[in-house]
This record gives C-alpha cells, sequence and structure tokens, in this order.
C-alpha cells in the first residue's frame, strides 16, 4: 500500500452468485475512504546546529558540523520510507539525516560539490515525493585581539577626558553591514557600524570593557573582557 498521499477514491466491489433454480443474489460493498492522515502530504528540511533545529532561514554557521534533517507528515511514517539527498541530479546521500562538515564548507567549490538542494522520499511502492530548498553558508565576523584601551593599560585623566576605544572586526562574506556592542562595566552601548568610539565620565580605578560583532544572519564574535585602569594626572605627576 502505497504511502504517499493520493486523491481519494472509492472502490464499487460487485459480489454475484448464483443460486441454485436460476435465481441470482447480488452483494455490494463500498469501503471506506482512506484517510489523509494515513498518508504523507509534505516533506519539509530543517537544519539543526549548535544544539538547535532551525526551519527558516536553512542557514548553516561555516565554523561548526550541521546536520539536515528530514521531516515528514504525519511523522508516524519516517521509519518507512527512503530518503535521497540531491545536488541537481547528482544523489549525494541517503537517509532522513544528512551530514555537513566544515570541510564540506572550505571553499565555494566545495559548497557547490557537497551541500544540498534537493530531497526525493520514496515509498515501498516507488511513489516519489520531493522539495527542494536552498542553504545559506555564512562565515562568522571576526574580531581582532588587539584593541585599545589594551588589557590592564592604565590612563591618566579625570572625568572630564575622553578614552578611546577601538578594535577591527571583518566578515569574509561581506553580505552584509556589521553590527558592534561596546560593553563598559557591565553597561551595553549598540555602536553600529563604528570600529572606534570616545567615552568620558570614569571615576578612578579600575575599568572593564569588550566589544562584540554580529553579522546581518546573526552570526557572531566576541573578545575576553580587558580591563583598564585610570589614576588622576595629577597623581601620576
Amino acid at each position: 500500500m502505497s504511502l504517499l498521499s493520493k486523491n481519494n477514491r472509492c472502490v464499487l466491489n460487485i459480489c454475484l452468485a448464483l443460486v441454485a433454480g436460476g435465481l441470482f443474489s447480488a452483494c455490494l460493498h463500498i469501503p471506506d475512504a482512506p484517510s489523509d492522515s494515513s498518508k504523507i502530504t509534505s516533506v519539509d528540511v530543517s537544519v539543526k546546529q549548535f544544539g538547535e533545529l532551525k526551519e527558516s532561514p536553512l542557514k548553516i554557521n561555516s565554523d561548526d558540523d550541521a546536520e539536515l534533517i528530514a521531516e515528514v507528515t504525519p511523522s508516524k511514517f519516517k521509519n518507512d520510507i527512503k530518503y535521497y539527498w540531491y545536488k541537481g541530479d547528482e544523489t549525494l546521500g541517503k537517509g532522513s539525516v544528512y551530514t555537513i562538515t566544515t570541510d564540506y564548507m572550505a571553499s565555494s567549490k566545495k559548497i557547490e560539490k557537497h551541500i544540498p538542494d534537493k530531497l526525493v522520499i520514496e515509498d515501498n511502492e516507488g511513489n516519489r515525493l520531493k522539495t527542494t530548498f536552498q542553504i545559506v553558508i555564512n562565515v562568522p565576523p571576526k574580531l581582532s585581539t588587539e584593541t585599545k584601551p589594551e588589557d590592564g593599560e592604565i590612563l591618566y585623566g579625570d572625568s572630564h577626558t575622553p578614552i578611546l576605544f577601538s578594535w577591527h572586526s571583518s566578515d569574509r562574506d561581506e553580505s552584509g553591514q556589521l553590527f558592534h556592542t561596546l560593553e563598559i562595566d557591565g553597561i551595553s552601548y549598540n555602536v553600529g557600524d563604528l570600529q572606534q568610539v570616545q567615552q568620558s565620565g570614569f571615576t578612578m580605578g579600575k575599568h572593564t570593557y569588550r566589544i562584540l560583532v554580529e553579522d546581518s544572519l546573526g552570526d557572531k564574535d566576541s573578545i575576553p573582557e580587558k580591563e583598564f585602569f585610570v589614576i588622576d594626572s595629577l597623581e601620576g605627576l
């Protein structure tokens, strides 16, 4: 019996029995129409990475392995069918899970060769159902560890003295804008695409800061928290 959904059909079975004396008796049986709930009506693809399952967008961070997971509706038939992953007309793998390693994402050539764009499922009667999709491989942004102030740096001034915070971030994708967050003494400041900011109002003593960057697809990078010290300029003389 096919597991893939088709148009409902009513089948009329008529039984004719010859009875002695030339009499005929007819037996009429109309079976129930098959229920749509007993058929696979759809197949979808999700991405699993960093322990999270996402249906949309199908985005993969190139820093870690990921899995493409096929999900059929109703799910009770998921083990009764065959799964085929394709890139165009070429079969890349079989099974309900397709693993994408970091090596598959190492270059545009490997991405073109190893990342599928179509899933076909097949039941025991050879009936097929397919879905096409697009996987986005995103290289996350990177922050340089060289920032200002340097970790442990002593700065002379008072609460009116502006202190320069500077850093450098980059993104090999160059697919969109980078957004930065500057955390000073535990308070976050959204500074957009800026890579340097001047800030005053610091009391004497130790302070901390760190930088976070996020690209337009939500992948992030950050540096460990650094500290600096503000000392009154008169005391430093």
